[in-house]
């Protein structure tokens, strides 16, 4: 988890005001809150999953709105007196942000404190249905006890959610092992993956919903990776607008044998105090390069960075790591799977005769490969005779997934060339199917159209927006 030397002391050590659970925060805009907080419950009045009626609730009966009757006794802590304006009561994601934003406010005003009595807000019955909410919109396969998602819905959410809840609160939760797979990588090796159970993701979620806005507060600037509100796009963002005022020296790092970012928040905290001045730190969880204006700053900043690693026991991929001249559009560099590169601006040229270069980004080389090679085992020909619909019903996912993250960068030619490539293996299968009865003329008709508007496939010509109006 990045920012984890935050708490690094005792759990339930008391905050050094003195102050005890029972701190309130000052008392702040809800705007302000909204625009501080990276880390809300969507303010929709959504109920917890598990809507179903089920056998043996543990307590009470349900509400018009869903909500439990007779529910007293549940440890709320810090927003037991809050109040909702929903005209049936609290739902449970509006106390669950409740919860969020107090810990959030509780963090910010008093970076030194050490948050205790956690633990109950974990297992608080609210909080453990919005973490099933996430996970089941999450999907996922099952774990090592082979339960789906499916199977825990049919023997009845609310009934998990309570049990999980007494286990919890008696100190008798154990996680169950992690089924092990491996997923392959790039350059033909493969990644370890993990798949814990349902239960033990329920879990894990209840918590990153409680620790999540007290480490949120600690997190720096320059980081994007896997934070609520931010996003790689905003960090592909921030290096383009950077290009553009004349960062034109890049430090492309590669941390050898690395992968996670448990202690990179402390790369993020020496950044900002003592080498800011060399240039401009941009991080996605293990992912991370350095903008800088001249060709000594980015020489500066690669000591700097390893000696950083060193002191973490991390070490900069020899091979991997270089540094990169964008001035001119003299050279790129692959981030977050796009290629950035400067280029000349062509309408400024012919209006006022001169060079201007902005920075660009479009998918990378690999990241055309991997999206080619994703299609092609959704189009073998073996598939020939199966409905065109359905192949095309399977290959659409792929191709709105990988055009909405894309499509905010310069990537027209890379999705017409992906566009052309779809329809061409469509059309092979075509061809295949019709075999020796395929007929003059036949092939001319099965034009992108064809399948397009004939059969619903997505067509990612057309789609390219700028980041503020995608």
């Amino acid at each position: 988890m990045q920012g984890v030397a935050r708490n690094s002391g005792d759990p339930s050590a008391r905050p050094k005001s003195g102050q005890g659970a029972s701190y309130k925060p000052e008392a702040k805009s809800a705007a302000a809150q909204r625009e501080s907080k990276g880390v809300t419950v969507p303010k929709t009045g959504a109920r917890a999953a598990g809507t179903k009626a089920v056998q043996n609730n543990a307590v009470g009966g349900k509400g018009p709105c869903g909500g439990r009757v007779g529910g007293g006794g549940k440890r709320e802590g810090m927003v037991g007196e809050s109040r909702s304006n929903h005209p049936c009561g609290p739902q449970p994601a509006d106390k669950v942000r409740q919860l969020q934003d107090r810990l959030g406010d509780a963090a910010k005003r008093h970076p030194e404190r050490r948050f205790h009595a956690l633990y109950d807000r974990i297992a608080r019955r609210d909080v453990l249905a919005e973490a099933w909410r996430r996970v089941r919109r999450n999907k996922g396969a099952a774990g090592v006890d082979a339960q789906t998602l499916a199977s825990l819905e049919e023997y009845g959410v609310e009934r998990f959610i309570e049990e999980l809840r007494v286990v919890l609160l008696a100190g008798e939760y154990r996680p169950a092992a992690v089924l092990r797979r491996y997923i392959p990588k790039a350059d033909g090796k493969k990644r370890p993956l993990g798949i814990p159970t349902v239960r033990d993701r329920v879990v894990q979620m209840a918590a990153k919903l409680v620790l999540e806005p007290i480490f949120e507060a600690g997190f720096r600037s320059c980081s994007y990776g896997f934070r609520s509100g931010r996003s790689a796009t905003m960090a592909l963002e921030t290096l383009r607008k950077l290009g553009a005022k004349g960062y034109n020296h890049v430090l492309d790092a590669d941390i050898r044998d690395h992968f996670g970012s448990i202690y990179l928040s402390a790369l993020d905290a020496v950044w900002e105090k003592r080498c800011a001045h060399l240039g401009v730190l941009v991080r996605y969880a293990d992912d991370f390069v350095v903008m800088c204006r001249t060709r000594r700053d980015v020489e500066q900043a690669e000591g700097r960075v390893r000696k950083v690693m060193a002191r973490l026991g991390l070490e900069l991929h020899p091979d991997k790591t270089r540094k990169v001249d964008l001035s001119l559009g003299k050279e790129g560099f692959d981030f977050l799977g796009c290629h950035l590169h400067k280029r000349m601006s062509g309408p400024i040229w012919e209006r006022e005769g001169r060079r201007v270069y902005f920075l660009q980004r479009w998918p990378s080389v690999r990241a055309m490969k991997r999206v080619r090679q994703r299609v092609k085992e959704l189009t073998p020909r073996a598939r020939c005779h199966v409905d065109l619909r359905e192949v095309i019903a399977q290959v659409n996912p792929v191709l709105r997934g990988w055009g909405e993250y894309f499509r905010t960068g310069n990537a027209a030619a890379k999705f017409k060339q992906l566009d052309s490539y779809v329809w061409k293996r469509l059309k092979a299968l075509r061809v295949k199917r019709a075999g020796s009865k395929l007929h003059a003329g036949q092939v001319e008709r099965w034009t992108r159209d064809y399948f397009v508007e004939g059969h619903g496939l997505h067509r990612l010509r057309g789609t390219v927006r700028y980041p503020e109006a995608a």
